[in-house]
C-alpha cells in the first residue's frame, strides 16, 4: 500500500467482498464527488484502508469499512456489481480515489496507471519554513527500499527501487515553520512521498510520526492545534484519459480535484497560508481548463458536491 497512488499489479479484477456482516451507520456514498457512465471518484477520508476483507470472521476490522463502502456505492448508483478498485491510497492519505463501474473500465484504467499516463497531484503540509526551500521546485529521484521492520528508507542496496517525485513550493506561513507543497507522484511505491519529503528534502509531512525525527516545533504547537494521528497529505487531483462517444476528437483529459479536509484548511488558515478557491472546494477540469458548471455532458458526468468556501467531510 502506497502513501500515494498505486495501480493494482494485475488486470484480473474481482469484487473485493460479496458480503460484509458489519453495517455501520456511515453512508459511504456521501464521499462520492463525481460520477459518469463508467467511473466514480471519491474524496477519501483519513483512516480508510483501500482494500476489503475476504474473511468471514465475526470480528469487525478496518478493512470491513471498504467492503461497506463498495456495497453503499453499488446501491446508491444502482450498479449490477460492486465497483472495482484500480488503485489505492495509504490509510492516512485523503483525497481523490477512482473506482470503475465495470470490468472493461477497470482494465482500461489499470493500463493507464501502469503506463503512468495518470497525473497524480498531491498537497502536503510540511514542517519547514520558506528558508527550507532555497529553490521553488525540484525533482527527487532517490531510490527507496523496504526494511526488515516494514519501514521505508532511501535505498542503499542494489535492489532498491527507482522512485520519482516532483515538488513545487506553494506557500509558507509567516507565523510558524510550516509550508504547503504541491507534489507530482510519478511512481507509486510504499510511503514514497513521506520518505522523499522527510529524508530527501528534510521537511517531513506534518503529523508523520513514522518518518519524523523530531517532535513538532513548539513554535507550531503554541499557535496551532495539530490533531493526533493525522498525516497532512492529500491527493488533490487526478487527471485521466476519457473518451467521448461522438465528435471528431473523442479523447479528453479529465481532471478531478478533491476538496481539502476541514482540518487541513483550518491549519492553513491559522498559519496564514493562503489557499485558492478550487483547492478548498474541489472541481472539474477538461483538458486542464476548469469546468464552470456541474456537468460534463459528453461523459454523462456530474459533479456531486456543492462548491463551498470551506469544506469538511460531509
Amino acid at each position: 500500500m502506497s502513501c500515494g497512488t498505486e495501480a493494482l499489479p494485475q488486470l484480473v479484477f474481482r469484487p473485493l467482498c460479496m458480503f460484509s456482516p458489519f453495517k455501520t451507520r456511515i453512508n459511504w456514498a456521501r464521499y462520492a464527488i463525481y460520477a459518469d457512465r463508467s467511473i466514480i471518484i471519491l474524496n477519501k477520508p483519513p483512516g480508510l484502508i483501500c482494500q476489503g476483507s475476504l474473511s468471514n470472521d465475526r470480528q469487525p476490522r478496518d478493512a470491513d469499512k471498504f467492503n461497506d463502502l463498495l456495497h453503499d456505492l453499488k446501491d446508491h448508483f444502482n450498479l449490477d456489481n460492486l465497483p472495482y478498485a484500480v488503485h489505492r491510497l495509504d490509510k492516512s492519505t485523503t483525497g481523490a480515489l477512482v473506482l470503475a463501474k465495470n470490468i472493461a473500465t477497470a482494465r482500461q484504467l489499470a493500463r493507464q496507471f501502469q503506463s503512468r499516463t495518470v497525473v497524480k497531484t498531491y498537497l502536503a503540509l510540511v514542517r519547514g519554513g520558506e528558508k527550507s526551500f532555497p529553490t521553488r521546485s525540484g525533482e527527487i529521484r532517490d531510490a527507496i527500499e523496504i526494511n526488515s521492520d516494514g519501514r521505508v528508507s532511501i535505498g542503499e542496496h542494489c535492489d532498491a527501487e527507482f522512485a520519482a517525485t516532483d515538488w513545487e513550493w506553494v506557500a509558507s506561513s509567516p507565523k510558524v515553520p510550516l509550508s504547503l507543497l504541491r507534489l507530482t507522484l510519478h511512481t507509486g511505491l510504499k510511503h514514497q512521498l513521506r520518505v522523499h519529503l522527510a529524508r530527501s528534502l528534510q521537511t517531513p509531512i506534518l503529523g508523520d510520526a513514522l518518518y519524523s525525527r523530531k517532535p513538532v516545533s513548539e513554535k507550531v504547537t503554541q499557535v496551532i492545534r495539530v490533531p493526533e494521528h493525522r498525516v497532512f497529505l492529500h491527493a488533490s487531483r487526478l487527471t485521466l484519459s476519457r473518451f467521448k462517444k461522438t465528435g471528431p476528437s473523442k479523447h479528453i483529459r479529465l481532471g478531478i480535484a478533491a476538496a481539502l479536509p476541514a482540518d487541513f484548511v483550518a491549519i492553513c488558515n491559522d498559519a496564514d497560508i493562503e489557499l485558492d478557491p478550487m483547492t478548498i472546494s474541489g472541481g472539474l477540469f477538461v483538458d486542464d481548463k476548469p469546468v464552470g458548471g456541474y456537468d460534463i455532458e459528453e461523459l454523462e458526468g456530474k459533479w456531486l458536491r456543492p462548491r463551498r468556501s470551506t469544506n469538511g467531510w460531509p
